[in-house]
């Protein structure tokens, strides 16, 4: 019980120091997943029926629409599934790494049996310290939701690795269960479950031919059961030859290169996309940023993947390596670079430096010198503390920064709420979402005009303005609706300063004399 305490309390602590001044929402995509929670998925739970189309996979906005059900409409739905799910991972994972690297190991000395009986507790640590998983424990957003079932997952195929005969089918149905989760709530994971069903496949095959039959197929139906909400809808959209297949619009827009890897500038939905370091490198060496393992205990996954590779057990190299090695090809070879998407492969990059730090102590405790012995090994352990405070101390530094950002944005928006009169029409970019939360005014976001409604807009009683990042959509929205539909405005309208709310500017927008 100790164990679940230690682990629970750095994000339930950032979650308490947060809860009064943050409500989740910010940006786009939590106003996406949480208009989409309360609103259509909510109204088809209460009709028993399927979830309803959306942009991405509905395994967290489901279980936002189950929680609001108890605490009511609010993005606090949403928190809690974020939060729960965020205090969760450090559990699985010390779990993990418990199953998939301790159990069934000796050491002949105490010296060496401590670091490695302290490998489960600090990858759950090294996991509860990662400033980026604070950050996504207090917003509503699907990434410590879909982080959290495969973890779980991932412990429960480890636990069915056992070398116990004969093996109980049940934890392989539940590692089915939970990596499908995983993948309906973000598609990555299906890149995670080809190394977990190589290990699976592995041990199937060191079973008997009826054990491995029946223990497959019942490990398949539970992942159909859980996968049915996406899978159904999606073939009922094949079937209908429609354009658009539910829950994957973004991956119809998805680009995948290996020589992205290489690169640093790109052209996507997101308009130009330009970056300081080519893809490749930039993921390889996030997790020495200081919102993960800062680069004081990055270095240690060198040391733990060594330990891995010469150990050349099945569970660790296919569990922990591929599950890494997956996310991080991934990643490498898109157009986008996001601190938020290390998140995916949090768990196994921190059993990594655990391990690591097991085996230095290991090296250590080889010096024959008595007192240099335990000097070194002190050393070791200062070095490590030193670490995790560096890392709390960037977690802090992240969570505040993210909610002071969405008090700017409030600020800003009772500004735009005091510059413009009660019946105003609004058109917005990248602050459109919040301003329809928040603001009093009717807002309309500027990429989805056109010449036809920007007329008639122009053409309303209502008086209209424009709130916009004029550089910004100079630069990244080259010939794009944004920059196109500024132009427009600025040929066929009399455009007026009203504010400069840096970086963002307020226009009065009148028809042309």
């Amino acid at each position: 019980m100790w164990l679940v305490v230690v682990l629970a309390l750095p994000v339930l602590a950032i979650a308490a120091v947060t809860w009064n001044r943050f409500d989740g929402l910010y940006g786009q995509d939590p106003y996406a997943y949480y208009d989409y929670a309360i609103g259509p998925l909510r109204s088809a739970l209460l009709a028993l029926h399927l979830p309803p189309p959306f942009t991405w996979p509905p395994g967290y906005p489901l279980l936002v629409a189950l929680t609001s059900f108890i605490v009511g409409v609010t993005p606090r739905a949403g928190q809690l599934v974020s939060l729960a799910a965020g205090v969760l991972t450090p559990i699985f994972t010390a779990l993990f790494a418990y199953e998939v690297w301790s159990k069934d190991r000796e050491w002949s000395s105490p010296v060496s049996r401590f670091p490695f009986h302290a490998i489960p507790l600090l990858a759950g640590l090294l996991v509860a310290l990662t400033g980026q998983l604070w950050q996504s424990s207090v917003v509503v957003m699907s990434d410590t939701t879909a982080l959290a079932a495969v973890t779980a997952g991932a412990w429960a195929l480890a636990r069915y690795g056992r070398r116990e005969m004969p093996r109980s089918a049940v934890w392989l149905m539940l590692a089915a269960g939970a990596v499908a989760y995983a993948i309906m709530t973000r598609w990555a994971y299906a890149l995670v479950a080809v190394p977990f069903t190589m290990y699976a496949v592995l041990l199937l095959a060191r079973s008997g031919w009826r054990t491995a039959i029946r223990h497959g197929l019942a490990a398949a139906a539970v992942a159909l059961i859980v996968l049915t909400p996406v899978l159904v809808p999606q073939l009922r959209s094949l079937a209908g030859a429609a354009s658009d297949l539910p829950f994957a619009v973004d991956l119809q827009v998805y680009s995948w290169n290996p020589l992205n890897a290489f690169r640093r500038q790109f052209v996507t939905a997101d308009g130009l996309l330009s970056y300081r370091w080519p893809n490749g490198l930039w993921y390889a060496v996030a997790p020495a940023n200081r919102f993960y393992f800062t680069p004081l205990l990055a270095p240690l996954l060198l040391p733990g993947l060594w330990a891995v590779v010469r150990r050349k057990a099945a569970a660790p190299l296919l569990l922990v390596v591929g599950w890494a090695t997956a996310i991080f090809i991934f990643h490498a070879g898109a157009p986008w670079q996001n601190f938020r998407f290390n998140l995916a492969h949090l768990p196994p990059l921190a059993i990594l430096v655990a391990i690591g730090v097991q085996t230095v102590a290991l090296w250590l405790a080889r010096i024959e010198h008595q007192q240099l012995r335990r000097l070194a090994l002190v050393a070791l352990a200062a070095y490590l503390i030193v670490g995790m405070a560096l890392m709390a101390r960037g977690g802090w530094a992240l969570t505040r920064g993210f909610v002071d950002r969405k008090d700017r944005d409030l600020a800003l928006i009772r500004q735009v709420e005091e510059l413009t009169p009660p019946d105003a029409q609004l058109l917005a970019f990248g602050l459109t979402l919040t301003l329809q939360h928040y603001a009093d005014r009717t807002t309309y976001e500027l990429f989805y005009q056109d010449e036809a409604s920007l007329s008639a807009l122009l053409d309303a009683k209502q008086p209209l303005y424009l709130l916009l990042d004029v550089a910004n959509a100079a630069s990244q929205w080259t010939g794009m609706p944004p920059e196109d539909n500024y132009r427009w405005l600025q040929e066929h309208a009399d455009l007026t300063t009203v504010a400069d709310l840096s970086p963002l500017t307020l226009f009065e927008v009148r028809q042309a004399p």
